[in-house]
């Protein structure tokens, strides 16, 4: 056309002497550059940062995706590897069941040309009797690809899951060590994503390489070596201008995430400090933040999207309409080619059979292009399973350092403890005991000075101090919660301890579960305990009536929601009488009881054989108790004998 006409003659100037060429090239490199830059943006300031090395496609991920995917492909033998070798048989199974159906397609279009009405008819039957297995394939493919999902995400669930209730691992990830901010997340969602990703990428990259080898092999028997060649040439250059202006996209996936979990800790604080939150009247500040993080979010995704949406222009101009360019250039090539004499001679004036062959010929370009795009294209997939696996790889990480009893948080400025080795020891024994030991709170913030005091059985103690001079912390230490930098505690075992808060947590199940906990009901009955037992224990804490009233033991209610205040408390205070520990760690656990019923349960106590560690601003409980722990507030204490009148 008159456009041609008028291009034409430019390109051929533009490359008319060497000097030319050069300067050509050195344009259209400096222009990728500039594309490179506008994709890639500027460096952010935390670039040299451990996060900003999130998403690349390098030797360290590969390390990492490696040691993830022994944890969710164990063994040869395993039910994901077997699924694996069901999915790569089927993928084989899709591109042959293709190539049969591009020859089937020349031929019907050789029998339209031809007019030959039967043969038409029996190639449909040909065509129509693929069609049976190529559907069971192809929903076979979109069922084990999900299989194989729903396995990863199984097994890489159950790892973490072991690591992360192993012990008190799951306290000290979300209160010793600051690394994982949304532990929440990252065993959820993030798995999730990841797992997906994964799934989704073998079969994005394993059925186009399968495609590639036997469409090559197929189209080089028919148009020779030069077809495929021309199009697998075409798709490399095109794969490394991609690969030299794409985006991090997986660095980008990871902060979209960090971004999701900060949006979705706002609203996790809402609700579990609705309370404090209410009273303050912080629903403005608190909107102000949500909002923030919501922002931050969004604009990271609107980044993402837009240089989404410019690779997305160079996509399009290089693996599809430059593909089809370089596909028309192959199937001319039997007609105008160099061996097109040997090809014409052969087919003669048979235009159907030059018909057939384009058809077939076509259908197996079309077919090898698309293999070859799709793997040009997955590279994108493959930077932001780049980004999942690095956010995942770092719990993993994580999780191991606190299994070894290594944390890093942020200490106070000035604290004697930022750098201080754990030395401290625990002593099994049948007392409660203090010798020479500092009361450090996670972050460096020494609460109370050098303690030492023994609590024997039969030594009922009451604590006293203000608010935040380490009373509560003292049942941490003891509890092998928060880490023992100096002196000896010695203690009883886990089982002869129990420790009831002002707010004690309700699982979701039955009411008989709400007062054995954490006891199943198998281990209940091994002890010779039975429901009616549990009954006599509620009266004890005057709460029989719930029993009745909720539809017996085996009521399923969320109890935290149903139960009142008071009612919650008297539970706990049940649970404790099932146990029936040597010793009863009780923080504040009667403020919302009678004063009343609370003088009856602590008698129940007492009578049984539990010696009592209370932490109360109830004067009342001083009678139920033969000791006092006083903290002044300044990191001194003072422990004696309580005299009554």
């Amino acid at each position: 056309g008159a456009l041609e006409d008028q291009l034409l003659p430019i390109l051929k100037a533009l490359v008319s002497s060497k000097t030319k060429k050069v300067a050509v090239s050195g344009v259209v490199i400096a222009a990728l550059w500039a594309v490179r830059r506008g994709t890639h943006g500027k460096p952010s300031r935390d670039s040299k940062t451990t996060k900003s090395k999130r998403g690349h496609v390098d030797l360290e991920f590969f390390k990492k995706l490696l040691e993830l995917l022994k944890v969710v492909v164990p063994s040869v033998k395993s039910p994901e590897a077997i699924c694996l070798v069901l999915l790569s048989g089927l993928l084989v199974s899709r591109t042959v069941i293709s190539i049969a159906i591009a020859s089937i397609n020349g031929k019907i279009v050789k029998s339209i040309v031809q007019k030959d009405f039967p043969t038409f008819l029996k190639r449909i039957v040909n065509l129509a009797m693929f069609a049976v297995p190529a559907s069971v394939v192809n929903s076979g493919l979109t069922y084990l690809n999900g299989k194989l999902y729903i396995m990863f995400r199984q097994r890489l669930s159950r790892f973490f899951n072991e690591k992360y209730l192993q012990g008190m691992v799951f306290y000290q990830m979300s209160n010793l060590d600051s690394r994982i901010s949304n532990p929440d997340q990252r065993f959820t969602q993030d798995i999730e994503k990841w797992a997906t990703c994964l799934s989704n990428l073998y079969s994005n990259l394993t059925k186009p390489i399968l495609d590639i080898l036997l469409f090559s092999k197929k189209l080089s028997d028919l148009v020779g070596m030069q077809g495929p060649g021309i199009i697998i040439g075409w798709y490399f250059l095109s794969g490394l201008v991609i690969r030299f202006i794409s985006p991090p996209f997986g660095k980008l996936a990871s902060e979209e995430q960090d971004k999701e979990g900060n949006y979705r800790t706002c609203h996790s604080d809402l609700v579990n400090h609705s309370e404090e939150i209410a009273f303050y009247q912080g629903n403005q500040w608190e909107r102000k933040r949500t909002q923030t993080m919501l922002t931050s979010l969004v604009n990271k995704v609107n980044e993402i999207l837009a240089k989404k949406f410019f690779m997305g222009i160079f996509d399009g101009m290089l693996a599809k309409y430059g593909a089809t360019m370089a596909a028309y250039a192959v199937l001319g090539m039997p007609v105008f080619g160099p061996n097109s004499q040997k090809y014409l001679s052969k087919v003669g004036s048979d235009s159907s059979a030059i018909t057939r062959d384009y058809i077939r010929n076509s259908s197996l370009l079309i077919n090898l292009a698309k293999a070859i795009g799709r793997i040009v294209i997955s590279y994108k997939d493959l930077q932001s399973l780049s980004g999942y696996t690095s956010i995942i790889y770092d719990m993993k990480d994580v999780l191991e350092d606190l299994e070894k009893g290594k944390f890093k948080r942020d200490m106070v400025e000035g604290s004697l403890y930022k750098k201080a080795v754990v030395k401290g020891k625990f002593v099994q024994t049948d007392k409660i005991g203090f010798e020479d030991v500092p009361i450090v709170s996670p972050n460096g913030d020494l609460l109370v000075d050098r303690l030492s005091i023994t609590i024997e059985m039969g030594m009922h103690t009451f604590i006293q101090g203000p608010n935040g001079c380490g009373k509560s912390s003292l049942f941490r230490i003891l509890g092998e919660l928060w880490p023992l930098y100096e002196g000896v505690v010695y203690k009883p075992s886990m089982e002869e301890m129990f420790y009831i808060p002002q707010r004690p947590y309700f699982p979701h199940g039955t009411l008989r579960d709400q007062i054995i906990y954490p006891h199943t009901k198998e281990q209940m009955a091994r002890q010779g305990v039975t429901d009616e037992n549990l009954r006599e224990l509620m009266q004890i804490v005057q709460l029989s009536e719930i029993i009745d009233k909720r539809g017996g033991f085996d009521q399923i209610e969320v109890w935290n929601d149903t139960l009142s205040g008071g009612q919650k408390q008297r539970v706990a205070m049940c649970r404790l009488l099932y146990h029936r520990p040597k010793f009863a760690i009780l923080d504040e656990c009667t403020s919302a009881v009678s004063i009343e019923a609370e003088g009856q349960i602590y008698e129940e106590y007492k009578r049984r054989g539990i010696t009592l560690i209370t932490v109360s601003h109830r004067e009342s409980l001083l009678k139920y108790h033969d000791y006092i722990l006083k903290f002044d507030g300044k990191g001194g204490w003072n422990f004696y004998k309580l005299i009554f009148d």
